[in-house]
């Protein structure tokens, strides 16, 4: 039986009112990511999309003054290999802390940068957490990007989709 955590967190996550919502509207940040190198402002709005277009979601967690954050986007996600391996072949957002801490709470992140690969059925393809340069990004998600669908991971959220969202 195929475990749809990630797909149950987000539909619970989406089902509390829009006032506590850890979707609720992404405002601004300092480190926001250069134009291009995130595909949607919002995780709900990268979800659907990877759904639609039967991709995987790629979400990078990242906090206000994180220096590695910084570095992971505009060196590795910034780097034009790693935009050419992933262009056309996933859906990204980059989630801020501060926009998403119910979610980030829910999927036990504990630092940042941290990115999740997710299949469009729900799976955790891959959890990365710190920074990775691009070379090593690159080698890490590129094969499971020639196989999306297939569940080649997973990050333990046994009892998270239970649990109240607020």
């Amino acid at each position: 039986m195929k475990s749809c955590c990630f797909m149950i967190i987000l539909l619970a996550t989406l089902a509390v009112p829009r006032a506590s919502c850890a979707f609720a509207q992404a405002r601004p940040h300092a480190s926001v990511a250069p134009a291009g190198i995130f595909d949607h402002p919002t995780v709900e709005g990268a979800w659907k999309e990877a759904i639609e277009r039967q991709r995987p979601l790629l979400v990078m967690f990242t906090s206000e003054n994180c220096t590695f954050c910084r570095k992971m986007v505009h060196e590795t996600y910034g780097n034009p290999q790693v935009q050419k391996l992933l262009r056309g072949r996933t859906e990204s957002v980059m989630a801020h802390s501060d926009d998403y801490a119910a979610l980030i709470k829910k999927l036990g992140i504990r630092g940042y940068p941290s990115s999740l690969l997710i299949s469009p059925d729900g799976e955790v393809l891959d959890f990365i957490e710190g920074y990775l340069e691009p070379k090593a990004f690159a080698q890490r998600v590129g094969p499971l990007l020639n196989k999306p669908l297939e569940r080649v991971g997973s990050l333990n959220l046994s009892n998270v989709a239970d649990r109240n969202l607020e």
